[in-house]
């Protein structure tokens, strides 16, 4: 059955009213709201992620709590079919202009809500008009029927007690996965809805019930949202629940382990299982499939934890890589609601859950494509260049959220750039303005005591680099950028970049900056526009499984001379750092920050240093006897010029990973393309002797 939208337009007080004495009191009723009535079932907008994966007969989800995209796509993939959406908004002509806590996370300190703006509620407005299937009512109107229908029946069974052909066909997959050869996961794709969960939970049950595994780990951002794969196990293979987390059938278990721990287990398990995908960083992702030689993933295609289309286009090149024979498996028919669902659609034009960057033809010269500023009122009245410019950063982009479509079109000092060919939009690049803080708040930052929201490069020059000047200075971030795939690697990103930095110059700013998961690609690619690196993130960021990285210039003297020392605080800091907070640093990818850094220089041993490598690597000193001059040569590998041949670069990055970050003998073995710890050790000491000679 299909669900229904009820919109309940005007006062709080009243819409929540009318929802809560509308609802059936036997009904499985969530509100997404701060102001739910006593004994309700709520969940505050900002804890969201409760919601994935369960189901429920109806959400009143409140947006005099302000609207928050991510939030209002989890709880409408939360009904069931013949359920109910109730929307709590202010009158629609009050709506863009109402206080809207979520609205508020995207405005900088220092500024107000009169400088965002509200295009993103006037284009919901409209979706909302226009859609079939949404009932509206105001004070005046009759009170509307909140029953919610009936649960859909379940149709006809497709073996495995799947509701779909779709669904049979990914439990054979999984099956398959145990059954087949080894290293040939497969990956499960699908919008919400498809049952993707449940096959996973069907497929371990099938293979509990039959004895051919004995342990099998599911894994999941959250317990949350792994807990449908337990539940659907245990109905279909009549398991009983030891507790939350563990499923028992027979002398078998599948067990909700988080992915450190999955990764811990070093492959004791027969199966591993990776639901909600794209809400793991590639990293991750990476690590789970290296260390499971049986493992099968699924993923939301469009969701609110980040788009799967960056899953998609990301992992699927690590999959090719280390593991090619993966099989892709996509399921399309909905289960949990009818086909052509009225709810499903207009959400997902709202929050352009379906959209994609489409085919344009490339141009055939540079001279046809032109980079232009792009005026948000504009964008938001073009829905065409709309759901293009956002598609390019669903399909660049591996965490891109309905949440940035707001930030795109409302949050305030944002530029937002086009590579525009004949009518197509083929690149596109948002920058934020930020600083030019007051002398005693820049103080608090410096000193760790205050953190503005929506400055994150002059707090990080604070922060990490110790530059108490940085938050007074005026600077660009670009927060991101993203080039269509048929047409990368041919300049456009770097037209880009220079487009946004002839922005900041005019706009009188002294930065132009960004931050990024790094990668030694991606601070190439920075480089080779002209940043430099300034800091390196202590901690792995979330989103990306990577250490961020934060690359700037100076547009003015002022600008330059903070870049300049921030790159001489880095060098000088980043050698110890790789010992403990960058110890899980690759060090290929250390070696990258640390030349690009504007200060960069190698360090050059002493007279006693050089003697004691000279000692490690013509002779038969001891390691130990060695390490402090080894420090010393590995810090100078740091700064080292990049023009070295393959294998050399691998080398130069063991010396790092081994003397700098203390990695294991069999880690450096495996970088060095050889076995055991002594044959290690003779690398390693023919690279010193390299090192030496030149």
């Amino acid at each position: 059955m299909t669900r229904r939208t009820v919109v309940l337009a005007g006062p709080a007080a009243w819409g929540r009213g009318r929802a809560a004495a509308g609802l059936p009191a036997g009904a499985a009723v969530r509100w997404v709201s701060r102001a739910a009535p006593a004994g309700a079932e709520a969940c505050p907008p900002e804890r969201f992620h409760r919601i994935l994966g369960t189901t429920c007969d109806a959400v009143v989800f409140d947006a005099h709590d302000g609207l928050d995209p991510d939030a209002l796509a989890a709880a409408a993939g939360s009904i069931r079919g013949g359920g109910l959406l109730v929307l709590l908004t202010p009158a629609l002509a009050d709506w863009p202009g109402a206080p809207d806590a979520a609205l508020d996370r995207l405005i900088p300190a220092g500024q107000g809500r009169g400088e965002a703006g509200g295009r993103f509620v006037e284009r919901l407005i409209g979706c909302l008009r226009s859609a079939s299937g949404v009932e509206r009512y105001g004070p005046d109107d009759p009170p509307p029927s909140l029953v919610p229908g009936p649960p859909a029946a379940a149709g006809a069974e497709h073996g495995y007690g799947c509701r779909s052909a779709d669904q049979r066909n990914a439990v054979e997959a999984v099956v398959g996965v145990v059954t087949g050869h080894r290293r040939r996961p497969a990956v499960l794709s699908a919008d919400r809805g498809r049952g993707k969960s449940a096959a996973l939970g069907i497929a371990a049950g099938e293979l509990l019930r039959r004895g051919r595994v004995r342990r099998v780990s599911v894994t999941a951002p959250s317990l949350t949202a792994a807990e449908p794969v337990l539940e659907h196990a245990a109905a279909y293979a009549a398991g009983a629940f030891a507790d939350r987390r563990t499923v028992r059938v027979g002398p078998g278990e599948l067990a909700f382990r988080e992915p450190e721990a999955v990764l811990e287990r070093a492959g004791a398990d027969d199966l591993v299982l990776v639901d909600e995908a794209a809400g793991l960083p590639v990293a991750r992702l990476t690590a789970l499939l290296r260390g499971a030689p049986r493992i099968a993933f699924a993923t939301t295609v469009h969701g609110y934890e980040g788009t799967g289309r960056g899953f998609d286009l990301r992992f699927r090149a690590v999959l090719n890589t280390e593991t090619p024979q993966w099989r892709a498996v996509r399921l399309e028919a909905p289960i949990r609601w009818a086909p052509g669902d009225p709810l499903e659609a207009w959400l997902a034009r709202a929050l352009l859950l379906d959209t994609d960057p489409g085919e344009p033809d490339p141009p055939v010269s540079g001279d046809a494509l032109r980079v232009e500023a792009l005026d948000r009122d504009a964008l938001a009245a073009d829905e065409p260049r709309l759901r293009q410019l956002f598609g390019l950063l669903v399909s660049a982009h591996y965490r891109t959220r309905p949440l940035d479509l707001r930030q795109l079109l409302d949050a305030p000092g944002v530029h937002l750039f086009g590579a525009v060919c004949g009518g197509e939009c083929l690149g596109v690049a948002l920058a934020a303005e930020e600083g030019g803080l007051d002398a005693e708040t820049a103080h608090q930052v410096w000193a760790g005591r205050r953190r503005p929201q929506g400055h994150l490069l002059p707090q990080m020059l604070a922060t990490h680099a110790g530059l108490e000047a940085a938050p007074r200075q005026r600077g660009l971030r670009i927060l991101r950028i993203a080039v269509h795939p048929r047409v990368r690697r041919r300049g456009i990103g770097r037209r880009l970049v220079a487009a946004v930095e002839a922005q900041a110059r005019s706009g009188g700013c002294q930065l132009l900056g960004t931050s990024f998961g790094a990668t030694a690609e991606l601070i190439a690619f920075w480089r080779a526009c002209g940043l430099h690196t300034v800091a390196v993130g202590a901690r792995r960021d979330p989103a990306s499984g990577e250490h961020s990285a934060l690359m700037a210039c100076g547009l003015d003297g002022a600008g330059q001379r903070l870049v300049a020392e921030a790159g001489e605080r880095l060098c000088a800091a980043l050698p110890a750092q790789l010992g403990e907070p960058l110890a899980g640093l690759d060090p290929a990818v250390a070696r990258a920050a640390a030349r690009a850094a504007r200060a960069a220089a190698a360090p050059v041993p002493s007279g006693w240093q050089r003697r004691e490598l000279e000692g490690f690597a013509d002779h038969q000193r001891h390691y130990a006897a060695a390490l402090p001059a080894l420090q010393g040569l590995a810090a100078a590998a740091l700064f080292r010029a990049g023009a070295g041949t393959a294998a050399e670069e691998a080398r130069w990055a063991a010396l790092v990973g081994k003397a700098l970050q203390h990695r294991g003998w069999a880690e450096t073995a495996e970088r060095l393309g050889v076995a055991g710890r002594r044959a290690a050790l003779a690398a390693l000491r023919e690279t010193v002797a390299g090192l030496l000679v030149e």
